[in-house]
């Protein structure tokens, strides 16, 4: 990671000068939180990968005849969620702020350059808040797993399977019941098109009839859904204790705005319970700093999964 300050040379000099300068007057870039797991129920596990099996006792009851006659099978299917091992490698070159308006970030008394101002600026300010935005931005939903090519760093969107994957696939399986709306979403009609895509789901399960189901959109639809509800009923539309997200006269379900999904069309529709992120410890472990010449590598790996813990209970509308 090299320090970048061509500008900040250009215009403040390639010299350092004090004048009260300090972290105060850096103003980070805003980033996007990672939300996508928050909507997910966690799970620990030691396992690269998460085994379940989704079991289905087929119709038992009959008409009463005094003979016995058995009916019924209880079917397992399996289903699995990978782990994928993620992480984070940054070279810092603290030196590279020596001589700039940035000087105050390096330090005139400490050999050890990993102790210096840059370094702890760069990991908690940056690093810290970098590693959420790409795995919301570029993995939980859009990423598609590729094997790393050696000494070669690969794409955030290549750390795992995501959503939008594993729904596709899911799709072509048949495994994940697919969505057929009157109409493709628009500005002008997505509050119809959710109030659909409840309906769709209830009439293809009814036993979802009161579970808490989670109707997962990106947040551009999100506002555009409340746009629509306004333009329809007017701007004196009650929102009832609920909160504004549950979807009318089925107040179970849930409208949820994934930053993930933005960018796409995608719509789909799961019990709260079913969307789970996995990862191998609770948490991420401390970084690894070391000190290699003058400069600082920064190590950071983890586990992690998302995905589905019963496909069939996931209802999807895939763009076309």
């Amino acid at each position: 990671m090299s320090i970048i300050a061509t500008e900040i040379v250009t215009k403040f000099g390639a010299y350092y000068l004090e004048e009260g300068q300090n972290m105060d007057r850096l103003k980070d870039a805003l980033r996007q939180k990672s939300v996508t797991p928050e909507v997910c129920v966690p799970i620990i596990t030691e396992s690269d990968v998460y085994r379940s099996a989704n079991v289905s006792l087929g119709e038992i009851v009959q008409g009463f005849q005094k003979g016995f006659t058995p009916k019924g099978d209880v079917t397992f299917t399996p289903n699995e969620i990978r782990l994928r091992n993620i992480k984070a490698d940054i070279t810092i070159d603290p030196d590279d702020v020596k001589g700039k308006w940035l000087g105050f970030l390096a330090s005139l008394t400490e050999a050890d350059r990993t102790q210096w101002p840059i370094v702890r600026y760069i990991l908690e300010k940056h690093i810290a808040t970098r590693i959420p935005h790409d795995m919301e931005t570029a993995a939980y939903f859009k990423g598609v797993y590729a094997a790393p090519t050696t000494g070669t760093a690969g794409a955030a969107s290549a750390s795992l399977d995501g959503l939008k994957k594993l729904i596709d696939d899911g799709l072509v399986a048949g495994t994940v019941q697919a969505l057929t709306l009157s109409a493709a979403p628009s500005a002008s009609n997505i509050f119809d098109i959710i109030e659909e895509v409840a309906d769709d789901v209830l009439t293809a399960n009814p036993a979802l009839e009161g579970i808490p189901m989670n109707v997962c959109v990106s947040p551009s639809w999100m506002r555009a859904y409340f746009r629509d509800k306004r333009n329809t009923h007017g701007a004196d539309t009650n929102y009832t204790g609920t909160g504004m997200e549950s979807i009318d006269f089925t107040p179970n379900f849930k409208l949820v705005a994934l930053p993930s999904m933005e960018g796409t069309n995608y719509i789909f529709a799961t019990p709260a319970d079913n969307m789970v992120h996995l990862r191998k410890v609770n948490g991420m472990t401390t970084p690894n700093v070391q000190l290699f010449d003058r400069q600082v590598k920064v190590l950071l790996d983890w586990y992690e999964g998302i995905g589905f813990l019963h496909n069939e209970l996931v209802f999807a509308y895939k763009p076309a």
